[in-house]
């Protein structure tokens, strides 16, 4: 267990994490390159809500998994969310004000509608992982990876609703797919609760289809967003396979720096 001292004073680069500001960052990130790519008026309202509700979401989760008792190789994240729960739900409460003022007031109808189905998903999940108090019997990495991506893709989805972005769509599924069960695989680890038995799997046969869904986006995809996708995924595999020789909370920010290689191709030249 880490002592006190290093409890008091993370280090710099862990602060995105421990205030759950990665994912936010991840989403706005695809969702302006996304809208570079089918070239789509993406109003700032329209990225403040996604980054807010993302912000919120993953703060909900956080605080939830909080009220459970602790248990042993918890991440930092957890471990920081227990000492400090008092602050954090002060920060969810004014995130979803904000969030909800922001959309009540500047967001496209449209948008707001769209957006009911994946907010009752999320709740579902929320409930479902966090509140029923049974086991799990689904494999919560595919329903967060899928969440995720819808959330990414509502307001790009509200403007052209088109089955064109089926294909995006998935290539970014699979991406965060990959993400997510990276990081249960390093972090939940027995004593721990087991992992899903699909989960155990997609993480013992990570270098086979994560390699082959970067293959497939470099064959087919040839353009930048398929690049972007292929570029995350080749990190990604690298740094599963080296990852036992990095530090955990290191590795874990890491898994999410990698998925912002949309910036690479989003800086004026």
């Amino acid at each position: 267990m880490p002592s006190k001292s290093e409890e008091d004073s993370p280090p710099l680069w862990l602060w995105p994490n421990l205030l759950s500001l990665d994912a936010p960052l991840v989403a706005v990130v695809w969702q302006g390159f996304l809208a570079y790519r089918f070239s789509l008026p993406l109003r700032p309202a329209g990225r403040l809500v996604l980054g807010l509700t993302v912000w919120a979401i993953y703060l909900s989760d956080r605080l939830l998994d909080a009220r459970k008792p602790a248990m042993l190789r918890e991440p930092a994240r957890h471990r920081y969310y227990r000492r400090h729960s008092r602050f954090m739900l002060t920060l969810w409460t004014m995130v979803v004000c904000l969030d909800a003022v922001i959309a009540i007031l500047w967001l496209r109808p449209e948008i707001v509608r769209d957006g009911l189905l994946p907010l009752a998903g999320v709740l579902a999940y929320l409930s479902i992982v966090h509140v029923s108090g049974k086991s799990v019997r689904f494999p919560k990495e595919i329903a967060a990876a899928g969440l995720f991506t819808a959330g990414t893709f509502l307001t790009s989805w509200a403007a052209l609703r088109t089955p064109g972005l089926a294909w995006p769509a998935m290539a970014f599924f699979i991406l965060c797919m990959a993400n997510i069960v990276a990081i249960e695989a390093w972090e939940w680890q027995e004593p721990n609760p087991p992992l899903h038995p699909l989960t155990r799997w997609l993480a013992r046969t990570y270098l086979f289809w994560v390699p082959l869904a970067m293959l497939a986006c470099i064959l087919l995809g040839r353009n930048q967003w398929y690049a972007s996708i292929a570029l995350s995924a080749g990190a990604s595999v690298v740094l599963f396979w080296f990852g036992p020789r990095i530090p955990l909370e290191a590795r874990r920010a890491l898994a999410d720096c990698v998925l912002l290689s949309p910036i690479l191709f989003l800086i004026p030249r």
